[in-house]
């Protein structure tokens, strides 16, 4: 995403972060097991022959915009050849009028059950993908014709107001065209799309309740357009957060501050509120049973040893708040931000990946076993495809261009995984190698490989500090008895005159953390205890030779060791807790071989 003026930090060229690991293995099999099976011409065929099907439309889009991020970090010549035959097929179905839709004419914009727009969002969000890959003018032309044809059907009457539109959540859905509608501003400056921005702002995206209102009032997530029924609850996670998503837009086309607190204050509700050990939040129960099963705001992070709860933690909610995330990062530099992302992309969105590729786990769960076969919507050509193994890539694309950003004066590091950094100066390049031992150590080297041209007289390099991290030590190699420390929650800034060869080695501390069950609403879900490991939530495996849910007698840590991964993972632990070992290992690594085999991540403890 191109930057502007407001962004603290901002994602460097494609290509320019190049992840080495578990990361680059993860986003090779996913490009052999969906990105280069999927048939993107059969994807297309729901426009093409106006099939009127409710919500296929959005499947084009969401595996456009997660192909074109891989493509844009591994540049493999066949996905690039997939992606540019998909691109140019879908400009081939724009009419010239700018219509792209699934939905015969008379039926816009509240078509295929109130899912129009809600599909011509992930069309637009498919075009200016590939238009921040390729530098394609037609894509970003596409977009802004695409929202002009838009704006001509949806506002305040005679035109269709957006919230009579969508299927279950009063507009909310559709509403969250929002975020590339604004994108689209942003690039191109068209009028129509800043005014149809506008009017989704002030429309408060929702018939029941202003959703940027209530959130300024001080509402929860969950209680949001609250009508007294359960069975009716519209707080659906996923498409509230890309509204919210939208408004962060807003502000970097418009400069609205007040649109950007409201999205800080909704984040932190939903940290508060919403957000588990996993990274991800929403569920089936207690307290919301609307449309949309397991996928609402529950309390969840209060809720999440429930036993009445069966399905949480959309992969759809992952990506999303890690979206949220990648934004508010990129507009305030604050380490909150990146410190939830590393937690998301660690455990909810690697723990779902099946290991042929082609599927991420609908619900991810605390406890029990892998489920490849959850919800899946559609067969195409011979590939079943739900919303979240569409939507699952993205968050794994996201990595590298939030790993290491660019910033006014250098780069900020937000992930210490290994890799190569070259970044772009007025007169030259800087290209940076970083290897670590992260995140089954807190140890790694940063090193200055190469120097071309010219470069800023002091760049300076911000390294993310993690609330977790009690200990954070630099030392600079060339003179070991130079130590900086830093601040956790911060970033540690390293200001200077850069030379080949200046190499740093950054120490610090990962602390083994015991919780303790939230004690939500249901009395059953109190005896229960999690580990997590910095960033990575542990959990106990049946390969390990003990059914994972046999109660433990709880107690303090009296010691731990940690070992290589058992279960090609990052890492396995060996605690003492209550007088007796405990093996864990990180929770990607815990039951991954999907077949039966049962883990556990929230432990029983004898009563």
């Amino acid at each position: 995403m191109r930057p502007s003026p407001k962004d603290i930090m901002f994602s460097l060229p494609p290509a320019s972060v190049q992840i080495k690991g578990i990361l680059t293995q993860k986003m090779n099999l996913i490009t052999e097991g969906t990105l280069k099976k999927i048939d993107f011409y059969a994807l297309a065929d729901y426009v093409r022959n106006t099939m009127d099907m409710f919500a296929t439309g959005e499947f084009w889009g969401k595996l456009m915009r997660a192909a074109c991020l891989i493509c844009g970090v591994t540049e493999d010549k066949e996905l690039r050849a997939v992606i540019d035959r998909a691109a140019e097929d879908m400009m081939s179905l724009q009419t010239p009028d700018g219509c792209i839709s699934t939905c015969p004419l008379h039926t816009q914009p509240q078509g295929s059950n109130g899912s129009d727009l809600w599909e011509r969002k992930y069309a637009l969000m498919g075009f200016l993908s590939y238009y921040e890959l390729t530098g394609c003018d037609c894509a970003l032309d596409a977009a802004r014709r695409l929202v002009i044809y838009t704006e001509a059907q949806v506002g305040l009457p005679p035109k269709t107001p957006i919230t009579e539109t969508g299927w279950a959540f009063c507009g909310i859905e559709s509403s969250s065209i929002l975020e590339p509608v604004m994108r689209v501003y942003h690039l191109t400056g068209e009028p129509a799309a800043l005014s149809l921005g506008t009017y989704i702002v002030e429309s408060g995206c929702c018939a029941r309740e202003n959703i940027f209102e209530a959130i300024k009032a001080g509402k929860s997530p969950k209680d949001i357009g609250w009508n007294g029924v359960a069975e009716e609850s519209i707080a659906k996670a996923y498409e509230m957060m890309s509204c919210f998503e939208g408004l962060c837009e807003y502000y970097r086309a418009t400069g609205d501050t007040e649109a950007l607190d409201t999205v800080k204050l909704f984040w932190d509700k939903v940290m508060a509120e919403e957000i588990t050990l996993l990274g991800s939040g929403g569920a089936d129960a207690p307290f919301n049973l609307g449309p949309g099963t397991g996928e609402q705001w529950n309390f969840t992070r209060f809720e999440q040893t429930n036993p009445d709860i069966d399905l949480m933690m959309e992969t759809c909610v992952t990506v999303y708040w890690m979206r949220l995330c990648h934004r508010l990062l990129r507009l305030t530099g604050d380490v909150k931000y990146a410190d939830e992302l590393e937690k998301s992309l660690y455990n909810a969105i690697l723990g779902a990946i099946r290991p042929d590729g082609a599927f991420f786990e609908y619900f991810p769960r605390f406890n029990g076993a892998r489920n490849p076969k959850v919800n899946y919507s559609f067969n195409i050509k011979g590939f079943d495809l739900s919303c979240c193994t569409a939507n699952g890539p993205t968050g794994l694309g996201m990595a590298p261009y939030f790993a290491v950003m660019g910033t006014k004066d250098g780069i900020a590091v937000n992930l210490y995984e290994t890799c190569t950094v070259k970044v772009p100066t007025a007169e030259g390049s800087v290209t940076l190698e970083m290897t670590s031992e992260y995140p089954r150590m807190g140890m790694v080297r940063l090193k200055v490989a190469e120097i071309a041209g010219a470069v800023p007289e002091t760049f300076v390099i911000s390294l993310r500090v993690p609330a977790f991290a009690e200990e954070f030590s630099v030392f600079f190699a060339d003179d070991p008895t130079q130590r900086c420390n830093g601040v956790p929650g911060t970033y540690l800034r390293l200001a200077g005159n850069l030379t080949e060869g200046s190499e740093w080695l950054i120490c610090f501390d990962i602390p083994l953390v015991k919780h303790s069950a939230p004690h939500g609403s249901n009395r059953a879900g109190d005896n229960y205890i999690a580990f997590t490991y910095g960033s990575l939530l542990l959990a106990r495996d049946s390969r390990d030779g003990i059914d994972p849910l046999t109660p433990i007698t709880d107690g303090e840590i009296t010691d731990y060791r940690i070992e290589a991964p058992r279960y090609e993972g990052y890492v396995s632990v060996v605690v003492t807790v209550g007088g007796r070992e405990l093996r864990l290992t990180d929770y990607m690594s815990a039951g991954n071989a999907w077949d039966g085999g049962t883990f556990a991540a929230w432990i029983p403890t004898n009563p």
